[in-house]
């Protein structure tokens, strides 16, 4: 299945609303999250604290619970031991007694609320009253009292237990209340968390549903735009084995018949000179002016399809190095024109040697032959290390990158604005052929160069007044 122009438009408008729509999806499952953790956080808090106020009230429930038990024990032998006076009994009273003062001080400082606590301190002042009353009858032995002082102390005592009882009785009356009411807000934050638990879930399966939905959808875009591109790359490879197929044409066949006119044109006129007349004359000689042309623009044309595919492998490249054969190549044309070329320090880089050469000796030359006549032809050649964002018209996927800028500079006769593109258009030219040489290319080829590079050249220029050239070469190479 083929993707049309016009659905790939649609593609990379969809791939902007997938980007938000992942985004949006993105930043409100984590702000979903966020305050469900906060809530469940707070929540957790409250289910812990409520779960060790039940075990604090269960460990009062249980103190009271020994309390009673002790003092009821403490009463009965204290009882028994008055109608008997037996030692048993009186040991007995004692160990309660002594067991029941850490129970008494353990539940004071577990229970702290003021209005239970202070119920605490009146069962202390009521068994200290009892103790007080009684003590004597069971840590004196040789202590006696009549019948009636037994009677007002028995009145007396049970007075006194009925109101320890009771404050005991209320404590644990008040003990269960609270444990009832601490349960239930434990269980009730219990079932909070579970929830919570389930909603907090429910959000990421949401989110992962609506991503992987989003992602699959996009891998099958992927696909189709992969098998796009496949075809397009078919195409393209073969266009270029058809121009491949055109330059050897170009470089056989059309040349073979090309030479053949300029050899018989030569030729005639060697033989025959003396008898054409002035007419036949003037056009043999153009028509060995055109075959030269002809010839020219074939050699051009060969050089500008052989960019196509580089043939050779790319390898550090140092530009000082270019540069200095570049004015070897040229040193007759600088010489004769006494051209001045002013350059700094140039980096080295993975590149296509031939192709730099090519390159460096194209602007080069077209600086000297687009020179003014009566001055000195001067050439500078700078250097400076860019971001990708300072370059006009980048590929968004470059604006991250670096590039080496190498701008070329001279005092030339310049060109208007307006023609600052047209300049890199194969075969355009902005003089006739009577003022300037050339056959329109070299620019053209300076741009294959840069585009093989994956780099950016761009002119700028001001009629009479010189033109400058720059030239962005990725710093991290990628050539394909």
């Amino acid at each position: 299945m083929n993707l049309t122009s016009l659905r790939l438009l649609n593609r990379s408008l969809d791939e902007r609303q997938l980007t938000w729509a992942i985004r949006f999806l993105f930043g409100i499952s984590i702000l979903l999250i966020i305050a469900l953790s906060y809530s469940y956080h707070k929540i957790n808090e409250e289910l812990i604290f409520y779960s060790e106020r039940v075990d604090h009230t269960q460990q009062i429930m249980n103190t009271l619970e020994k309390t009673s038990s002790k003092f009821y024990q403490t009463v009965y032998h204290g009882r028994t031991y008055l109608l008997l006076r037996d030692e048993a009994n009186k040991r007995a009273i004692h160990k309660h007694i002594s067991d029941l003062d850490p129970l008494l001080n353990q539940l004071d400082s577990l229970i702290t609320p003021p209005p239970l606590n202070k119920r605490v301190k009146e069962l202390e002042a009521t068994l200290d009253e009892l103790y007080e009353r009684t003590h004597i009858y069971w840590t004196d032995s040789t202590y006696t009292a009549n019948r009636q002082d037994q009677e007002a102390l028995l009145r007396d005592a049970s007075v006194l237990i009925a109101e320890a009882n009771r404050i005991m009785d209320d404590l644990s009356i008040a003990q269960t209340k609270l444990m009832h009411n601490r349960m239930q807000s434990r269980d009730n934050y219990k079932k909070q968390v579970f929830r919570y638990n389930w909603v907090i879930m429910l959000v990421a399966l949401v989110f992962l549903t609506a991503s992987f939905i989003l992602l699959d959808r996009e891998l099958r875009r992927n696909n189709l735009y992969r098998i796009e591109l496949e075809n397009k790359v078919e195409n393209l490879n073969r266009s270029n084995n058809e121009l491949e197929q055109f330059a050897y044409v170009a470089s056989h066949d059309l040349q073979e018949p090309l030479r053949k006119i300029q050899s018989f044109s030569d030729r005639l006129l060697l033989k025959h000179r003396q008898q054409l007349k002035g007419d036949a004359l003037i056009m043999l000689d153009k028509i060995n002016d055109s075959a030269q042309r002809m010839q020219l623009l074939i050699n051009d044309l060969l050089a500008f399809s052989r960019l196509v595919n580089p043939g050779d492998n790319a390898q550090e490249v140092d530009l000082n190095e270019i540069l200095k054969e570049v004015k070897s190549n040229l040193s007759e044309t600088i010489k004769e024109r006494n051209v001045v070329i002013d350059s700094a320090y140039l980096p080295g880089l993975e590149a296509y040697p031939v192709q730099m050469i090519q390159l460096f000796q194209n602007l080069v030359s077209n600086s000297i032959k687009y020179s003014k006549p009566e001055v000195i032809p001067h050439i500078t050649i700078s250097y400076k290390l860019v971001g990708g964002s300072e370059i006009p018209n980048i590929k968004p996927a470059h604006k991250e990158l670096q590039f080496h800028r190498i701008e070329f500079a001279d005092n030339g006769i310049g060109f208007s604005p307006e023609y600052a593109e047209k300049i890199f258009v194969i075969f355009q030219r902005l003089h006739g052929r009577g003022e300037f040489e050339g056959t329109g290319i070299g620019l053209a080829i300076c741009r294959r160069v840069i585009s093989n590079h994956n780099g950016y050249i761009i002119a700028e220029g001001q009629e009479g007044k010189g033109a400058k050239f720059f030239i962005y070469l990725p710093i991290q190479p990628f050539i394909s």
